[in-house]
């Protein structure tokens, strides 16, 4: 299923024994563009909390008719598991150290978004956590974890010109990767319109410059589909985004 980040903004996570809070932001891989951590505002529960981060290997539903999502553990795991403070960025020792107290796989040890998976889930799995650890002595101890409410607005530079900005992110709820961006276009196009483009159409998130660099140029951005949010898992509307992406290669 596909969700937009204004949509999964919100959102309640329910543990196994009540509510834990709500979504407010989403961490996500540049590289592999894959959501790593679901940031969690847990007030009034944990009032003087630090930032709770959930990942998608606990999550198991998503309900979009009542915007809950359903983790795999109690509350209690969430108090006392690690955490960052408000300000701090997510380093490879915290990852380890959040995987660890969890018994989670570790991602970075094999050549795929979720490792050797095709989705966070079966990383849910104690038997691989020690073969992992054996592996994680010769990765690259590093991440590239970014906020998605940081970079929403950044500007659009095409081939040929800097026009719009993202409005919005959409993921694939199956794996929790990147389907499309939002890009608005009313700043340069009469009238203006969203229209989607797909990962494989931007190449490079500019942090300095708060822009992200397509490799299409503008009457390519023009030829974009259209987005519609409330047809977002619709099947005809779908393959007919795959019908226009293919006119517009």
């Amino acid at each position: 299923m596909l969700v937009s980040l204004k949509e999964l903004s919100g959102s309640t996570i329910k543990a196994t024994d009540g509510d834990l809070g709500q979504v407010k932001d989403v961490y996500f891989d540049e590289r592999s563009r894959v959501i790593r951590f679901l940031v969690i505002d847990t007030h009034p529960w944990l009032p003087l909390s630090e930032k709770v981060l959930i990942s998608p290997i606990a999550l198991r539903e998503f309900n979009n008719n009542d915007d809950i999502l359903s983790v795999s553990f109690k509350k209690d795991a969430v108090k006392h598991c690690p955490k960052i403070e408000e300000h701090e960025t997510v380093s490879r020792e915290f990852e380890k150290a959040y995987h660890d107290y969890f018994g989670y796989g570790y991602y970075w040890t094999g050549e795929g978004a979720w490792g050797e998976y095709a989705y966070p889930t079966a990383l849910f799995n104690p038997k691989i956590l020690s073969v992992d650890k054996v592996k994680d002595d010769n990765v690259q101890q590093t991440n590239h974890l970014r906020s998605a409410n940081e970079i929403e607005h950044y500007g659009v530079d095409a081939l040929d010109g800097k026009k719009g900005y993202i409005k919005d992110f959409i993921w694939d709820t199956y794996n929790w990767s990147l389907r499309y961006l939002v890009i608005d276009t009313r700043d340069w196009l009469p009238g203006g319109k969203k229209v989607l483009i797909s990962p494989d159409q931007f190449d490079t998130l500019n942090w300095g410059s708060k822009t992200v660099t397509c490799n299409i140029n503008l009457a390519q951005i023009k030829a974009c589909p259209e987005y519609c949010p409330d047809k977002l898992n619709d099947d005809k509307y779908l393959e007919k985004i795959r019908e226009q992406r293919q006119i517009n290669k």
